[in-house]
């Protein structure tokens, strides 16, 4: 009998990741490796999700946990409210110059990460005889955009007569995932070594709170501010109410023009949430209406769905898809792993300016994961939202898809019938948004 997803569906997933994040919580406090890396304990509850879930414990026992089939839609749900409360209440002064230079670094690594699939997989097409050549177009699905974008891209060449494409890509976004969280802890490590990172990350002297997880008394804060009367409408209650009339906007606006221009349906509807967001979030600053909307509310509300987006994300990576093309699948991630963390690095530090390792790491968790792990990097060295690092690779995220999607949706087509044109092309973007990004950024970039 075939599940159906009822608001009881939808409850019993909450409190099974609820659950986890509870357990997580605990664990994180006994174990030292996971506080002396800054784990959060979003990333142990997915962990521990996926090890007593279907794809592993399920394998050996009739009892484990369950997860419902509709759990995956419940990432781009959350993203809305991520998105759309992304610009709300916040000062507008360095968006413009911080979001594209930070769109800047995130193109070069998307076409760099092109580039190198290509790259590889030519190379291991003169070793390995089932190893195509736009093969190598698949790493960038996986890695830049996530298992949504890898399923894009997989189904665009499943059209084409490649039924193993989905898979593969879905693959390299399982990896990418590891990669995003694993990989940018390690390195967000090393920063905080070469004295990089803006809070001190060492593990030698860790605050009791950085080891509980808990606030001594003494140094906790209010959450939010009061806007309106409890008395009138629950403070909350009023935030939440201008967080989903902009999400309502936004699906109204995307229907529109979806039917004027359906390729539209191509973008999500959180792409439309943030573009919406940043919209009346900035128009707003400029006016006396910008006293109604509380950034520390904003905050929360995307604190929460981002804690839940992770810790789902991570609790439902396809095990199985992991089989096929394992030698390319790691050489390939490997070396676009090393070749994404240097990009970001390296420009992030050129154009960016004061807190660039913070926006570094979030690219680097963007582009080899997801913008949920680009968060998550973010929210390990800015905890409490101090920087303009979230906020601009999100901002670059949304710019993003203007050239990603494409990708996505006609590139299958071109890298099958024009290769070589399609590189070239690629190439071409690659100097393109290195040029814009050494004359518009390079030069007047001050050093933190």
């Amino acid at each position: 009998m075939a599940e159906t997803m009822t608001l009881t569906t939808v409850l019993i997933d909450i409190s099974t990741i609820s659950t986890l994040l509870f357990v997580g919580f605990l664990i994180r406090q006994k174990i030292p490796f996971f506080y002396k890396y800054y784990i959060p304990t979003s990333l142990i509850a997915g962990i521990l999700g996926l090890l007593l879930g279907p794809q592993v414990l399920g394998q050996f026992s009739p009892i484990h946990l369950h997860f419902s089939q509709w759990i995956s839609q419940w990432t781009n749900f959350l993203f809305a409210f991520i998105f759309t409360t992304s610009f709300l209440g916040t000062s507008t002064g360095k968006f413009g110059r911080d979001v594209l230079s930070t769109t800047c670094v995130t193109g070069a690594v998307f076409m760099a990460q092109v580039l190198a699939g290509l790259g590889i997989a030519f190379l291991l097409s003169k070793f390995m005889s089932n190893v195509p050549y736009a093969m190598g177009f698949l790493p960038v699905s996986g890695f830049y955009g996530g298992h949504g974008s890898a399923g894009i891209m997989g189904g665009c060449f499943a059209t084409e007569g490649w039924e193993d494409a989905t898979g593969i890509a879905l693959t390299y976004a399982t990896i990418g995932m590891f990669m995003a969280v694993i990989g940018g802890m390690w390195i967000i490590n090393w920063g905080a070594k070469k004295g990089y990172t803006r809070k001190q990350m060492s593990s030698v002297n860790l605050d009791q709170k950085d080891i509980t997880g808990i606030v001594p008394k003494e140094e906790r804060k209010s959450m939010a501010t009061a806007i309106s009367s409890s008395s009138v409408i629950d403070p909350l209650a009023f935030q939440m109410m201008i967080v989903g009339t902009i999400i309502a906007i936004s699906h109204i606006l995307r229907e529109a023009i979806i039917k004027v221009f359906p390729f539209w349906s191509k973008i999500p509807l959180y792409t439309m949430c943030l573009i919406m967001g940043a919209i009346i979030g900035i128009a707003l600053s400029k006016t006396k209406y910008s006293q109604y909307i509380d950034r520390g509310s904003m905050k929360r509300i995307s604190g929460v769905a981002l804690e839940y987006v992770i810790a789902m994300n991570v609790a439902t990576i396809k095990l199985s898809v992991l089989a096929s093309f394992l030698v390319p699948i790691l050489v390939t991630s490997i070396a676009i792993t090393i070749l994404t963390a240097v990009i970001c690095i390296i420009l992030a530090k050129k154009w960016y300016g004061k807190d660039w390792f913070e926006m570094a790491m979030g690219a680097y968790g963007q582009c080899t994961g997801s913008l949920a792990t680009g968060l998550l990097l973010i929210k390990v060295l800015d905890p409490n939202g101090d920087t303009l690092a979230a906020e601009s690779v999100s901002g670059s995220s949304t710019l993003g898809s203007f050239w990603q999607q494409p990708y996505n949706t006609i590139g299958p087509m071109l890298i099958l019938s024009s290769p070589l044109l399609t590189t070239l092309g690629t190439a071409g973007f690659l100097v393109a948004f290195l040029i814009v990004g050494t004359v518009l950024f390079g030069r007047t970039v001050k050093k933190a």
